[in-house]
């Protein structure tokens, strides 16, 4: 090759990647300034959304325009089947919504590259004011949703103006994943801490991927408290240098309206503040700040305040109900986080309460962590109406690796 073509090679190659960081940072300051602006609103559901859960329906209804006006559109990507769109479809019928303004929009796994810059498609998404991504898996969304080169396809677009001029977005499991930019998905937390961070999701580790990024408070994960998240919230948000993350429980929702988060639902939201954590040289999370709330309660994400739904009661310290707690040993299992935060320790004397999460070989050997909730200065417990702690803020929270060996008594 002569000097003058590898030149021209070399200036082509320069050009090319400067192109393409471009319209990168484009994208990002894109999606930015639109949550930024958007006059719309976010539901965020933790997954499975039960059907009498008449709260978070009704409220997708009213923020989508109401039973009259509401142009519900409900994208089946991230599953591999139609059966949850269709129910979906259904539920919002039984609702209120006429059933012609109830409307799957057909972009699937399998057909999404001839859908999504297709100007009927686009048409359907425009005249929509309230969007449900259904759940499956959130990388079938993202995959659908941004061209090849990580640009905006017309559907997304579609889906941003609607936003913006004031829609609804929703979405359940997977859907409510895709709401932050980066997501999560693949591991569970103890599988977290021990295969780590991964950006490719065909290798072991918590893989941490571009999401849609309706949603700019945090990092957003989903089936929270119920399949034991509140592990791998951390570790993705201390690698990705992120101060806040926001774990919604399943059959509940975080509606997002400007920076104000309330809470709907059967369960509630954890807000994990890792902005003075620390990660010691042994792999220990020290000084996370773990708050929970439920039904009513409200967060700002701008102003960093909670408000308390009116019918909720301070926690008189000393007086509380419970005198003493146990040490869980799965402390990522189902509900068993939010169980050692509030009977254990919000609505207990005890100052701490722990758990354990660790896996052993045929050795019955093995490593974990170990799971510190303790009160601080800072602490506050709620009751709700029925007098049953529900609200809990500023807990600390330590995770530190331990190694585990079982020995049977003789």
């Amino acid at each position: 090759m002569s000097l003058v073509k590898r030149s021209f090679s070399k200036l082509l190659s320069v050009c090319l990647t400067s192109i393409l960081m471009v319209a990168a940072g484009v994208q990002g300051a894109y999606a930015e300034e639109s949550a930024a602006t958007a006059k719309g609103s976010l539901v965020i559901i933790g997954g499975n959304l039960e059907t009498n859960n008449a709260d978070i329906y009704n409220k997708m209804i009213e923020l989508s325009g109401g039973k009259e006006k509401a142009i519900i559109g409900i994208f089946p990507t991230a599953s591999g089947s139609m059966t949850s769109s269709n129910e979906m479809k259904q539920d919002f019928e039984a609702y209120g919504i006429p059933a012609d303004h109830v409307r799957i929009i057909d972009i699937t796994e399998k057909n999404y590259n001839e859908k999504v810059n297709n100007a009927d498609v686009v048409k359907a998404i425009s005249e929509s004011t309230g969007l449900f991504f259904v759940g499956g898996d959130q990388s079938r969304i993202t995959k659908a949703f941004y061209n090849a080169d990580g640009s905006h396809t017309k559907a997304l677009t579609a889906v941003w103006d609607v936003y913006k001029a004031g829609g609804m977005v929703s979405g359940s499991s997977a859907g409510a994943a895709i709401m932050s930019n980066p997501m999560i998905q693949n591991t569970t937390s103890l599988e977290t801490f021990e295969k780590g961070v991964t950006y490719d999701g065909n290798k072991p580790g918590l893989w941490v991927t571009k999401g849609l990024g309706f949603f700019e408070g945090g990092i957003v994960d989903q089936h929270f408290s119920k399949r034991g998240r509140i592990g791998r919230l951390v570790v993705a948000l201390v690698h990705e240098k992120m101060n806040y993350g926001f774990g919604i429980d399943e059959n509940s929702a975080m509606v997002v309206k400007g920076s104000e988060i309330q809470v709907f639902g059967a369960s509630g939201m954890f807000l994990i503040d890792v902005s003075k954590t620390t990660l010691s040289k042994k792999g220990a999370y020290e000084n996370v700040d773990v708050s929970y709330i439920e039904k009513g309660d409200k967060y700002n994400f701008a102003t960093k305040q909670f408000t308390m739904d009116e019918s909720k009661t301070l926690i008189p310290k000393g007086k509380e109900y419970y005198e003493g707690n146990s040490l869980n040993t799965n402390i990522f299992g189902s509900d068993a986080a939010k169980t050692a935060l509030l009977d254990d320790l919000i609505d207990n004397t005890e100052k701490q309460s722990r758990g354990l999460a660790f896996s052993l070989d045929s050795d019955k050997k093995g490593k974990g962590v170990s799971v510190v909730f303790s009160k601080t200065a800072n602490t506050i417990g709620y009751y709700d109406a029925s007098e049953y702690a529900s609200s809990a803020l500023h807990v600390r929270m330590d995770i530190i690796p331990i190694e585990v060996q079982v020995k049977e008594s003789k």
